[in-house]
């Protein structure tokens, strides 16, 4: 079979590859690269890029080569890896489109402006901007708090989210564009139809409205075939401020556990915070933590939101940033100074106002930082920190910090945020070692001590088969069978699959 080259798909001989924050490093077959046939969004060019999409996907499947497509290699673990495969580059295909009354389906209850229709490598950053830019004037109800991720990477693993009433940002999807070889579909909710037949059509798309193909596409691992763009929901936008103060755990502890924020020391104790996120130093002698609150309001219509892309970093965001510095300047000094360094990088601030684009930009952490995520129920806060602390005083000089925050359950079956409602634990670091060792001691104390929690599929993790079904239960068989129905082929079930998926148990 000849190779499906051409101009806008190329074949780079490239033997090994490396995710952003440099915590994995496999060998590849190739790097393909792949962008679109012109700068203009249109739906004819949204066409060829999926003809091209589908010819790579026949292609790998006929020589028998697993393909991962990667965007923005944003994912700390080995998710997106293609591990003696092909690596697909997507994060050129950004086409992003408004939404038009003759797209959408009787059934939808909102209107055509709410709505954004993006291609799959335009990052989650930069669909921030531009839809909070003039004319739209929109935001996303939540997203990350760190959004170097491309849309397609952030339904390949999930992410954390940043409200405390939403899911995480795969709940924001009104339906998407997944691609086989041989198929090329536009997955919806039965409950919740948005775009119409039409519209499906234009993209030479087959329309399926499906709970559990819709769900197992939400957060797809890469391994339902390539999900090429996805239409989702906004709201007018908005703005949040933020403040950030030291407080003792005991003070903040009872709210985070129920999310009743009744009586708490916030800043504004008559509304409820829109987003909260403790930081705490597990080896420090005293019983404090640093808190993030954020809270909603409407933002002016001649407001204009600063959209340089750029770090603009926060401290908490995404805590491998901070000890990444730390590891830049006195990498051997490092156990002596995590109190000092979460003490300057959390610097307390009071009403920093900002719109989403404007306070969740991306994280430039360098190699040498390292985090995991586990979720579990916020019922069970105060125990999973009790444990986290256990394990953390075993290995003392793990050069981490606990962070949590807080979201409602994925609608996805594999969503990490699965419970009602789930806090997300992030153990966050040098990438030494006693980091990884304290990772998987708290995973083994959260077992022991039968605290059901899921782990971020694109942090570092101690993923089992028994720990996933533990995780997922019985979601683990439908989403089987929603991957065996998309990909009824052995062959093309393989190109989608990696070491790591069939060690778990979901490749088969």
């Amino acid at each position: 079979m000849p190779l499906p080259e051409d101009a806008f798909l190329k074949k780079v001989a490239q033997t090994e590859w490396t995710n952003f924050h440099g915590t994995v490093t496999v060998p590849i077959r190739a790097l393909w690269k792949i962008r679109n046939s012109s700068t203009a969004s249109t739906m004819a060019g949204m066409r060829e890029t999926a003809d091209r999409l589908q010819a790579l996907i026949r292609h790998a499947v006929a020589q028998r080569v697993r393909l991962r497509a990667v965007g923005s290699r944003w994912s700390f673990s080995e998710v997106a890896a293609a591990k003696d495969g092909w690596a697909l580059q997507t994060d050129q295909l950004n086409f992003d489109f408004t939404v038009g009354p003759g797209s959408v389906d009787p059934g939808f209850t909102g209107a055509p402006g709410d709505l954004v229709f993006a291609q799959a490598g335009a990052s989650v950053a930069e669909l921030n901007r531009k839809i909070e830019a003039a004319p739209r004037l929109r935001s996303f109800r939540t997203t990350g708090a760190s959004n170097g991720q491309t849309l397609g990477g952030a339904l390949g693993t999930g992410i954390h989210g940043s409200a405390i009433d939403a899911a995480g940002f795969e709940g924001e999807v009104a339906g998407l564009q997944l691609l086989t070889g041989t198929r090329n579909l536009w997955l919806e909710h039965p409950d919740h139809p948005t775009m119409n037949a039409g519209f499906a059509a234009k993209l030479g798309a087959e329309l399926i409205r499906d709970v559990d193909l819709f769900s197992a596409a939400l957060v797809s691992l890469g391994a339902l075939g390539i999900v090429h763009s996805a239409v989702l929901r906004t709201v007018p936008r908005y703005r949040l401020r933020s403040f950030l103060r030291k407080m003792p755990l005991a003070q903040i502890l009872p709210a985070l556990a129920t999310l009743d924020f009744t009586g708490a020391p916030l800043p504004d104790p008559a509304h409820r915070p829109y987003f909260a996120r403790l930081v705490f130093d597990p080896g420090a002698k005293e019983e404090s933590g640093y808190v993030t609150s954020r809270y909603k309001e409407a933002c002016p219509s001649d407001y204009v939101t600063d959209g340089a892309l750029k770090s603009g970093y926060e401290a908490g965001n995404d805590l491998p940033g901070v000890f990444s510095k730390i590891l830049q300047t006195v990498p051997q000094l490092r156990p002596l100074v995590v109190a000092l360094a979460i003490a300057s990088e959390l610097s307390p601030f009071e009403n920093k106002l900002g719109t989403p684009a404007e306070t969740y930009s991306y994280t430039a952490s360098k190699p040498g930082s390292a985090g995991a995520a586990v979720a579990f129920p916020t019922a069970h806060l105060v125990q999973a920190l009790t444990e986290a602390r256990a394990a953390f005083k075993v290995s003392p000089y793990a050069p981490i910090a606990f962070a949590c925050r807080f979201v409602q359950p994925s609608p996805a079956l594999l969503g990490f945020t699965r419970f009602a409602p789930t806090c997300v634990m992030d153990v966050d670091g040098i990438d030494t070692p006693a980091t990884r060792a304290l990772m998987e001691a708290v995973r083994a104390r959260f077992d022991a001590a039968g605290i059901v929690y899921a782990q971020h599929w694109g942090k570092l993790h101690g993923l089992t088969a028994a720990r996933l079904q533990r995780s997922h239960g019985d979601r683990l068989a439908r989403w089987h069978h929603a991957r065996e129905t998309l990909l009824p082929d052995a062959d093309t079930r393989y190109v989608f699959s990696t070491d790591l998926l069939t060690a778990i148990g979901l490749h088969r």
